[in-house]
């Protein structure tokens, strides 16, 4: 079994990690005939064909052909990478574990290491443009660069908790959702950032520990609207700019859900640990797509738009799965 690279305490890391299934006994699938590799967390498309992936032991796939075909690139780290973005097809950042933060300017045929402010398990990186561009991390930390990364800075920071995802919809308006519910938004283009939701609390008569659920990942789809999803089938949506937030029945069963995509046409796709669900009218109604193979057995941890109707998916054992429009989800062998 395939550990993460560093062992962090507590109980709700214990959680989260469980979660995250990063300590979970691979199923064995001998129906299958797949090449094994490691573990996928994130994939971003700066356009419908140009796209890259990453994952465990500083592995980072590249793809020309909107994901048809992937070929592996040098990383320069063996450390997790859990989030990679790139502002078009050329300047793009990976970030993971002990504060790594790698760089590229030329479409990854060289990636770079660049000097992290704290070193801490950097979960999600958004690049906004080839010099501007945020990371969420561990202890509420949101880091920020202005010059490409050549100096990064905290941006801010709050109580204890982990950060787990990244969204804008625009130059201004963005979300960070994390453990236990914690949410942050900015109308500023990130220089400064306010919670919304989000609680943890001991209990000191019973012991217990209550708090909201944790969430893995947020999209935003214009400065009203947003959604989010976590733990136990969870599923958020905001209008209001985040004044308010509400759960939406899905009809998901109660699974750990990593991931939420939008196209911007009104199909929305989440999906996690071995489910996947769908909706095309905005989220008014939702169905199970098809995968082929199944993802029963396994999980899926990002999903990225290509286009309208159009997505490319990540996750365990290297799973990389495409949907053209209005089709199946289908898995690549690379």
């Amino acid at each position: 079994m395939k550990t993460n690279d560093r062992s962090l305490g507590g109980l709700r890391t214990a959680v989260l990690l469980a979660c995250l299934c990063l300590f979970a006994p691979r199923a064995v699938r001998a129906e299958q005939d797949w090449t094994a590799h490691d573990d996928l967390f994130s994939v971003s498309f700066p356009t419908a064909t140009e796209g890259w992936a990453c994952g465990r032991y500083g592995t980072i796939l590249h793809t020309s052909d909107g994901g048809a075909t992937w070929s592996p690139q040098e990383s320069h780290t063996t450390f997790t990478l859990s989030g990679i973005s790139f502002a078009d097809a050329e300047h793009g950042w990976a970030v993971g574990n002990k504060g790594t933060i790698v760089h590229t300017s030329d479409g990854g045929k060289t990636w770079t290491l660049q000097q992290s402010p704290v070193d801490y398990f950097h979960m999600d990186v958004i690049c906004m443009t080839p010099q501007k561009g945020f990371i969420v991390s561990e202890r509420t930390h949101i880091l920020a660069t202005e010059d490409g990364g050549r100096t990064w800075e905290v941006r801010f920071k709050d109580e204890d908790y982990i950060l787990k995802s990244i969204s804008f919809c625009d130059d201004l308006h963005g979300w960070v959702v994390g453990e236990y519910g914690h949410t942050y938004h900015t109308e500023d283009g990130g220089q400064t950032w306010k919670k919304q939701a989000g609680y943890y609390e001991m209990d000191w008569e019973t012991g217990y520990i209550r708090g909201d659920n944790f969430l893995f990942d947020v999209v935003a789809l214009n400065p009203m609207e947003a959604w989010a999803v976590g733990i136990q089938g969870t599923v958020r949506r905001t209008t209001d700019g985040g004044v308010t937030w509400e759960d939406v029945d899905t009809g998901v069963p109660k699974m750990a859900l990593y991931t939420i995509a939008s196209d911007g046409q009104g199909t929305l796709v989440i999906s996690g640990k071995g489910v996947s669900w769908s909706s095309g009218d905005g989220g008014k109604t939702w169905g199970e797509p098809r995968f082929e193979p199944t993802i029963e057995y396994g999980w899926i941890y990002d999903i990225e738009a290509l286009g309208p109707g159009r997505f490319v998916a990540c996750g365990d054992e290297g799973a990389i799965y495409r949907r053209l429009a209005g089709g199946q989800w289908t898995r690549v062998e690379y």
